[in-house]
């Protein structure tokens, strides 16, 4: 292995382990200690759950089609380190964005569904993203092209939720 596919693979390493900040399913009872709240204490704990959720949705949403584009103009290396670091931003912030959101479930069902999205998401995820990597399995451009690839589903699918559980976020 010479020094230029080194670098290139360590600047790659942000991009393929982007799982940094993990998302958690909370337990049915979790989110039950909230609903069972006097109804001013349960308002005041869920608004507790959507600053931390609205920040990191507009953090995702207004970086559409913005990552990297100075380090674009200095080359690969840069942009493909640049694009890891926005893949590890969007870790934490679609964990931040889905912890919380769980909790913004108005009952056990919403709950449950919500966490049967998110598990066949992962698998949509990954098949996409295995997809990604074989059409883009080398070369100097494949750690960026599957960064984005990355961020498009991260931020698709965080558009998805918003949508879907967007009377939630709003109460």
């Amino acid at each position: 292995m010479n020094f230029k596919t080194a670098v290139l693979l360590v600047a790659a390493l942000p991009v393929f382990c982007h799982a940094q900040t993990t998302t958690k399913d909370i337990s049915p009872a979790q989110l039950q200690a909230v609903i069972d709240l006097p109804p001013i204490q349960a308002m005041h704990k869920r608004e507790a759950y959507k600053g931390p959720l609205k920040a990191a949705y507009q953090r995702q949403i207004s970086m559409l089609g913005k990552d990297c584009q100075a380090e674009a103009d200095q080359g690969q290396q840069p942009y493909n380190i640049c694009m890891g670091h926005a893949n590890e931003q969007a870790d934490k912030d679609y964990a931040i964005f889905y912890n919380n959101l769980q909790m913004l479930c108005h009952d056990q069902d919403e709950l449950s569904a919500l966490q049967a999205l998110e598990k066949a998401w992962k698998k949509y995820e990954d098949s996409a993203l295995k997809a990604t990597h074989a059409a883009w399995s080398d070369g100097s451009g494949a750690p960026g092209f599957y960064g984005e690839v990355y961020l498009l589903l991260v931020r698709d699918h965080m558009r998805d939720l918003h949508e879907i559980f967007g009377l939630n976020i709003a109460q």
